[in-house]
């Protein structure tokens, strides 16, 4: 069975929303919006606000927490809610999947540095909860 959901895992690259954008920017280009790569989990969350797509939210209600450890600690949540996104620092209840790392391997992750296979495989990252509806995040998040 840990095998199955580990398969699953590696179909969730790349898990981080913004991770496949990212590593696509060359740089600053005269005229675009070019986002340097976060640095903190907080300017991952921050980006993730700007690339929120509220048409493939429709109709979806999901709970998102995010537990990191150190360096670059702390808890987030992201919730869905009918193609509305709400996020903060904390908990959030009852949460449909949990992500836990340290703070600087999520950004690791965000940024394309860290595959989310190689992150699970070594025990860098464990996504806990409904392994579908952590393939929606990078959906929701592009």
């Amino acid at each position: 069975m840990r095998w199955c959901i580990l398969i699953l895992l590696a179909g969730l690259l790349p898990l981080v929303p913004g991770a496949a954008a990212a590593r696509n920017v060359k740089g600053p280009v005269a005229g675009t919006d070019y986002e340097p790569d976060p640095t903190s989990p907080q300017e991952v969350f921050d980006q993730m606000r700007h690339s929120f797509r509220a048409d493939k939210a429709r109709g979806q209600h999901l709970r998102f927490q995010f537990n990191f450890g150190d360096p670059q600690g702390g808890r987030w949540w992201v919730e869905i809610a009918d193609g509305a996104c709400t996020m903060g620092k904390g908990a959030v209840g009852r949460p449909d999947v949990t992500f836990s790392c340290t703070g600087a391997d999520w950004v690791r992750l965000s940024n394309g540095t860290l595959s989310g296979f190689r992150a699970v495989m070594t025990g860098r990252l464990h996504v806990n909860g409904n392994q579908f509806l952590a393939h929606k995040l990078d959906e929701i998040f592009p």
